[in-house]
């Protein structure tokens, strides 16, 4: 044996000995796995390689680790575990960038049975406090696997630790899982936490579902269900009969969702059914929540909605159904902020009980059964009916105000039971103009696949000009009929300009959603010319990259082109990261019929996402904007410089950033985008005469922006449910404007103000329709110049006065419903002005 090759020889026995992993071993291939899966599954570790045994018998938590491990060691990816049980007497972590996929079957309602990857988990039994089972790092996932608690019992739920857990600060994906019997499920914070992300969640939590704290940037729950049938219908060994006895323990002991400090949370299609508490908010140790919901869908609890504490800017609900055998909807003593329903069901002993001194809002509700008491506080219900004839408004003796307008009941008499004050009730049946809610597109999980098999892997070179080798390597898999060009893990640069061809997909390693700090891999964009780095053709996609622009500065800001231009129909970008490009996404200047778009994260400084071109049907999903993609880096990589930003990239961006503009768009659906810093949050306009036409945005959020939301053009209709807008740390904020230009509706359902603004809402054209909506702070008020406002049940918190000013004789303002600290201002010139109910609290 050489000296070289003893020495190799040593180095590679002391590596297996110290139980460490050789970088380069990864192998990166194409899986078909048995059920169907959105995307092509390409992994770079199979964990039966490292000796995992899926017979439901041996210990895999160290070929498990290893695997992981490995992966992380060669920059991240995805971890393999085929079809089997695996069983685990240790806890695993997954490292940074790293997902661990099995094979997974989706339930349905007509069949729950577990099959596919199952883990086992055996470690912990009898200590609820113990270490969680997989806890997960930044940019880290757990995807496509069930697990199963052999040794639970349901006659006597034994304790166990947390099942999942978030570890790292930015980046926690758990998606398509069922979690079949843990005791706790998946646990985020209280140590400081951003961007959890889950969806398509199913199981059987016997204790608690999902608890979540101290979450500062925006966390998303969607397609979540518990029941007890997860567990009974798994199919699995021992599993439980839908007995009275199991069915008891969970409604004496067990809560779906706990959540304490998230801000601005977003929760769509959660179902909970037959647990005590289905969804219950309180305070944290870092502060209490806002958040918005659509879709909760809750019943056979003994209380359906326990809230009983927010933080100032409070909660709304869009099409939820409440069911609870004593609480619908239970809002605890020190509840003193707001909540607003718009278009829900309730139905339980209680449909509503307020302890506290907060307002409750409600617009288009039906109470199915029970009451709506206030013990104090206040109420406004409008175009609401009340079903059950034993329904009624109980209205305590330390109540502020009731508004009751356009409301039915059953049986035509009057509901209210009032130990306050006659004058605290307000009433009239006369009808109020409210707008229906329009009906969403169904087209979640989408499948977005390349139009072949063909599949080839490029790794990092050694930092020169990387265009052409992947630019050979796209037009090669096109040529062969389709298929995926991946990028493993690292640095490559790119100095010209890649097409992605139709049928192609040029993809990195991140399954999930992705931070900066993830790494993973990354293209360092060096523009030499003016035309987008990246181009799109039609059915072509990118999924799992990052990028980056070494060369941009807040001191010599480069005005580039755009990063990823879309040039036809049916493109996807999905889990793709860009730390500081100046112009991100162009769907405007070619039509982009059917686009699809979800979590695209970064920190764009003029443009965030443009579409136009007369494009259809198209969809942006959650879209993460804001400044800590530029300056939280990778760890130790030379190429970025996060001290060329600091909070000179905020101020920028509040002043330059159109962080998403709508133009000549037809059917465009936007659902919960998020942008922090900005001039315009999102921007309607026009494009070569023509604005947008029907465009629905559901939980649509602009955070420290000038401007929430700009109605500059647009053609019929723009509804949008369920926004934040704050506008702050900036002159002439406005949450909410209508330019002169503007000749629609705007319709704004469920509305969150806050920040600094200086006015709630600007009409300068068009018609405004606010129903339900909440500022903490309103600055001047609402200004109305040749256009139209019409508010239905606007709260207003500041301890002064809500000014409503007109500013010609052609402007019309109606408020119906209002709740103020100090008594409203009428026109400060000519124009038309009513208000309807006001409630002033103290």
């Amino acid at each position: 044996m050489t000296s070289f090759s003893h020495t190799l020889f040593l180095t590679l026995a002391a590596l297996m000995a110290m139980n460490l992993t050789v970088p380069g071993a990864t192998k990166w291939k194409v899986v078909t796995p048995t059920y169907p899966t959105t995307d092509v599954v390409v992994v770079g570790c199979n964990v039966l390689d490292f000796g995992a045994k899926p017979d439901g018998r041996t210990d895999c938590t160290g070929p498990f680790q290893k695997a992981l491990d490995q992966m992380a060691a060669d920059g991240g990816g995805t971890v393999f575990a085929p079809k089997g049980r695996y069983v685990f007497r240790g806890n695993l972590v997954v490292p940074r960038s790293v997902t661990l996929r099995g094979e997974w079957k989706a339930p349905t309602a007509d069949d729950r049975s577990v099959e596919g990857t199952i883990l086992m988990p055996y470690a912990g039994k009898g200590n609820s406090e113990g270490t969680s089972f997989i806890r997960v790092g930044v940019s880290g996932g757990v995807k496509d696997l069930s697990i199963w608690y052999p040794e639970q019992s349901a006659d006597d739920p034994t304790p166990y630790p947390f099942c999942l857990e978030q570890i790292g600060m930015d980046n926690a994906t758990f998606e398509n899982l069922t979690l079949v019997n843990p005791y706790l499920g998946i646990r985020i914070g209280p140590q400081g936490n951003e961007l959890h992300y889950i969806h398509r969640f199913y199981g059987t939590p016997l204790k608690t579902g999902i608890r979540y704290d101290s979450t500062t940037d925006i966390g998303r729950l969607e397609q979540i269900a518990f029941s007890p049938f997860y567990w009974s219908q798994s199919g699995l060994p021992d599993s439980p009969s839908a007995s009275e006895r199991f069915a008891t323990w969970l409604k004496s002991n067990a809560t779906g969702i706990h959540m304490l400090r998230s801000d601005w949370e977003y929760v769509d299609g959660v179902r909970i059914t037959g647990y005590q508490t289905g969804f219950r908010v309180t305070e944290g140790e870092r502060g209490a929540a806002n958040a918005q919901f659509r879709r909760l869908i809750i019943r056979d609890c003994v209380t359906a909605l326990s809230v009983e504490k927010t933080n100032p800017y409070g909660m709304v609900f869009t099409e939820c159904y409440f069911g609870g055998s004593e609480h619908g909807v239970l809002l605890g003593s020190e509840f003193d902020s707001v909540v607003m329903f718009s278009n829900c069901i309730l139905a339980s002993k209680d449909a509503i009980e307020s302890q506290g001194s907060g307002v409750v809002l409600m617009g288009q509700c039906r109470i199915d059964a029970g009451d709506i008491g206030l013990n104090r506080g206040s109420l406004s219900l409008v175009g609401s009916t009340l079903k059950h004839p034993g329904s009624r408004i109980l209205v305590g003796k330390d109540v502020t105000g009731v508004v009751i307008a356009d409301c039915t009941f059953a049986d035509g008499r009057n509901p209210v039971v009032n130990q306050a004050d006659e004058s605290v009730v307000q009433m009239s049946g006369r009808p109020i103009p409210l707008v229906e809610i329009p009906e969403y597109p169904k087209r979640t999980d989408r499948e977005f696949k390349p139009a072949g098999p063909g599949f080839q892997v490029i790794s990092p070179g050694k930092r020169g000009d990387e265009t052409p080798r992947i630019q050979q390597a796209l037009n090669a898999i096109a040529a062969g009929g389709g298929g995926t060009v991946f990028l493993s893990g690292g640095d490559y640069r790119i100095e010209g300009n890649l097409n992605v061809p139709t049928g192609v997909e040029l993809r990195g390693i991140h399954d999930v959603p992705h931070h900066t700090m993830g790494g993973g891999s990354i293209l360092h964009v060096y523009p030499k010319n003016d035309r987008p780095t990246v181009t799109l053709e039609p059915r072509s996609g990118l999924r799992g990259l990052s990028f980056h622009h070494p060369e941009q500065s807040m001191d010599d800001v480069r005005e580039d082109p755009f990063l990823i231009q879309g040039r036809g129909a049916d493109i996807h970008i999905i889990n793709v990261n860009a730390s500081n490009p100046y112009q991100y996404l162009d769907f405007m200047t070619h039509r982009c019929d059917n686009h699809y778009v979800n979590y695209l994260s970064g920190a764009p400084l003029k443009t965030g996402i443009a579409i136009g071109g007369g494009c259809l049907s198209g969809e942006v999903r959650n879209t993460q904007f804001n400044p800590h993609y530029a300056r939280r880096p990778p760890p130790r990589n030379p190429l970025f410089n996060p001290g060329k930003f600091g909070d000179r990239l905020w101020a920028f961006q509040k002043e330059n950033l159109d962080a998403i503009i709508v133009a000549d768009c037809t059917d465009q659906f936007l659902h919960q985008n998020f942008v922090f810093g900005s001039l315009y949050g999102i921007r309607f306009t026009k494009q070569k005469g023509a604005g947008p036409t029907n465009c629905i945005s559901h939980g649509h959020g602009t955070d420290g922006s000038k401007v929430g939301v700009f109605f500059e053009h647009g053609s019929e209709r723009i509804t949008m449910i369920n926004s934040e807008l704050v506008a702050m740390s900036s002159e002439n904020k406005t949450a909410i404007k209508l330019g002169e230009d503007f000749e629609a509706v705007a319709i704004l359902v469920n509305t969150m103000v806050w920040g600094t603004p200086d006015l709630v809402a600007e009409v300068a054209g068009g018609v405004l329709a606010l129903q339900n909506l909440t500022a903490t702070r309103h600055g001047e008020g609402l200004l109305v110049g040749e256009g139209k406002l019409h508010g239905t049940n606007l709260n207003f918190l500041e301890r002064k006065a809500v000014n409503l000013q007109t500013r010609k004789v052609q402007a019309e303002a109606t408020l119906t419903g209002i709740v103020v600290r100090r008594a409203l201002k009428g026109p400060s010139s000519s124009g038309k002005i009513k208000f309807d109910f006001v409630i002033e609290r103290p």
